[in-house]
């Protein structure tokens, strides 16, 4: 097995393709959460969840919990 250095064709680009694709092929959820406080009373809270999938996945997810 030999091992090659990237060239234009195969540099961050590619990777970065690859990884956005196996992303979206899986799916991935991001949480976040952000309290606003004062005097220790809680004023404000803000939770926010992001899914980022590919249609098709969240096709066949919403088939599999019905």
């Amino acid at each position: 097995m030999s091992c090659t250095a990237p060239t234009a064709s195969q540099g961050d680009g590619t990777r970065l393709i690859e990884v956005l694709d196996r992303l979206l092929d899986r799916g991935v959820v991001i949480r976040g959460e952000l309290w606003l406080t004062v005097a220790d009373v809680e004023l404000v809270f803000i939770g926010a969840d992001l899914v980022i999938a590919s249609a098709e996945r969240m096709r066949l997810a919403r088939e599999e919990i019905a």
